[in-house]
Parts: C-alpha cells; structure tokens; sequence
C-alpha cells in the first residue's frame, strides 16, 4: 500500500470526472487494515458516496482545506444542510482554490430553492 496523505472532512477537490468543485463531507472506516473512504457534495448539491481513499487520489485533485466542518449523520440532513446554506462559504473556498488551477472554477453554482 503507498502512503497517501490522510483525508479529512472540509477538503475541496476538484472532481475532474464532473468538471466540478466539491468538499469531503464525510470520512468512514471501511474495515481492518484498509483506509477510511470519503464522501463527496459537490458544488451543485449532489453527494458522491463509497470513494476507497485509492479511488479518492485517483478520481480527485485535493485543492486544500476549507475550514468546514462537519458532522454527517444521513443523507436528508446532509440535503437539508446544504439548501440552507450550511457549504457556502466552504464551497465558495474550494472554487476559490480552484480557480488558481483553472478560471472557469470561480462562477458560483450552488443552486437555491
């Protein structure tokens, strides 16, 4: 196993796959002697679960922290929190920091209802 650097909650990455900007909102153990995983919300309120920390380094560039924080406890709150402006700040952050890797990070994208 290589050394990867440790996951933490407020992260933002850029989730290339998506062209997206997103922030770990949650990481789990997954077992004995395995890395924890990570969730993923990204900047248009979708959450991206089950990453392996291998699938989160290969799937996803790390930007930096956010200064989130965080406590996941379901899907519904985890909706909730984020129509109500919880990742806002956090989310603007990582498109902050991604937009020093590409420009067309910076437009907001967080939807309102």
């Amino acid at each position: 196993m290589t050394n990867l650097p440790q996951l933490t909650v407020g992260e933002a990455v850029l989730y290339p796959r998506e062209r997206a900007v997103g922030l770990i909102y949650e990481v789990y153990e997954r077992g004995p002697g395995e890395r924890p995983g990570v969730q993923l919300l990204l900047s248009d309120g979708r959450h991206l679960s089950g990453f392996s920390a291998e699938e989160a380094y290969r799937f996803r560039q790390p930007l930096g922290h956010t200064g989130l924080r965080y406590e996941f406890t379901h899907v519904g709150q985890l909706h909730a929190d984020y129509h109500r402006g919880l990742f806002a700040a956090a989310l603007a952050t990582a498109r902050l920091l991604a937009g020093f890797q590409d420009p067309r990070y910076l437009g907001s994208s967080q939807k309102t209802e």
